[in-house]
Parts: C-alpha cells; structure tokens; sequence
C-alpha cells in the first residue's frame, strides 16, 4: 500500500517545478501504472498535477497500432480553442467522440457481430477504424526493425487527414491503406498497389495449388 501522506509529499515535490522571474523548469514524468489502472492511487495523485499526459496503450501495442498511444486517456490542459485554435479543437473533439462510440459498440460487435449494427453505427466503426490505421506512423528510429521508411507528418497534414476520413472521402478504400503512411495522399497510391498485386498473387497461388 502507500503511505497516507503520499498525496502531500507528491504536491511539495511538483510544488517545486515552476515559473520563476529568473527561469522556468519544464518536468517530463514517466509514470508507471499498475496493472494499467489509471485509479491507482500514485497515477491519480501524479496527473493531477501535469499540464499534459499522453498513455501509452499495451492494447494498442498489441494491435500493431505504433506509437501505442491511447487517444482518449491522453489529455492536455492546452487543448483549448484559444490555444490550439477553432479547426484543431472542433476536430480533436470529433475524432476523441468517433473513438468512444467505436470503444461502447466493441461489446455489441463481439457479441452480435457488425451485421447486426444500425448503418449509422457501421459508418462509426468504419471512421473510427480508419482513424486509428491513420494515426500510425513510421519513425525514423524504428527503421531498421519495421523495414518502414520514418515519415514527418505536418500538423496541417494530420489534420486534413483526419478531416476527411470523418468526411468518409476514403469508405470505399481498405483500412490498410491508411496504416503506416505519411500524408493521407498517399493511402491512395497504396491501395492502387494492393490492388495491383492482388492478380499476381493469386496467379502465384493457383500455380501452386496446381504443382501440389
């Protein structure tokens, strides 16, 4: 257990990080979460005093879905319209609700299967799928273990992105062209290469079958 002064001890240590007239301390904190409840004691009484906290999601980790970011654990108190500005906030908004409906309908579609879905839910699973393959990204640092060339990824860039995934200008396109890209550009150059090598692929399996 923890001690019952750990809530005052964590506010005079962070007390400390701060503003002054002579400079400024900028603290970036690792926090461990046990068991990843974010109820833990220790992670309550830590985020309470972070101007931002981004999760990272062994869930998401899981799903091949890198940086294994958790959208709607993360937060920051600078999210705000006035800093941020109006298009950014409204379409963070929109995509954190997207990904909360897809989280509530998980339950349904596991037990009922997606057939069973209103087509307003389908069109949520779908944006919310496309979204989170779309939010993936190769880091330059990861190269040499996924094989993937890193791409930088303007925040105008995301932003269109993500505007026109919720827009549903890309329904009639495979989830995995989104995964693993740069600019939502070029999700359509993939698609045309998937579908492309989907011909030789089947010639190669045929010829197969047909040795065996």
């Amino acid at each position: 257990g923890y001690q019952p002064t750990m809530g005052t001890e964590l506010a005079q240590l962070e007390e400390r990080i701060a503003n002054t007239d002579t400079g400024a301390i900028t603290s970036i904190q690792a926090v461990y979460v046990p068991a990843d409840d974010l109820t833990d004691p220790a992670a309550v009484h830590t985020f309470s005093h972070l101007s931002a906290s981004i999760v990272l999601s062994r869930k998401r980790a899981s799903e091949g879905l890198y940086p294994a970011i958790d959208p709607l654990q993360s937060s920051s108190k600078m999210a705000t319209p006035g800093v941020i500005g109006e298009r950014h906030y409204a379409l963070a908004q929109e995509i954190r609700r997207t990904l909360a409906q897809y989280i509530e309908l998980k339950d349904i579609i596991a037990m009922l299967g997606l057939e069973q879905l209103s087509p307003e839910d389908r069109n949520v699973v779908a944006r919310a799928r496309r979204l989170e393959r779309f939010l993936t990204q190769p880091f330059f640092t990861t190269e040499q273990f996924t094989g993937l060339k890193g791409k930088l990824v303007s925040l105008d860039d995301a932003l269109d992105g993500c505007e026109r995934i919720l827009r549903d200008e890309f329904k009639d396109m495979p989830e995995s062209a989104l995964y693993m890209i740069g600019t939502v550009d070029e999700a359509k150059a993939k698609a045309k290469a998937q579908v492309n090598s989907k011909p030789q692929e089947e010639v190669e399996h045929a010829a197969s079958t047909h040795e065996s």
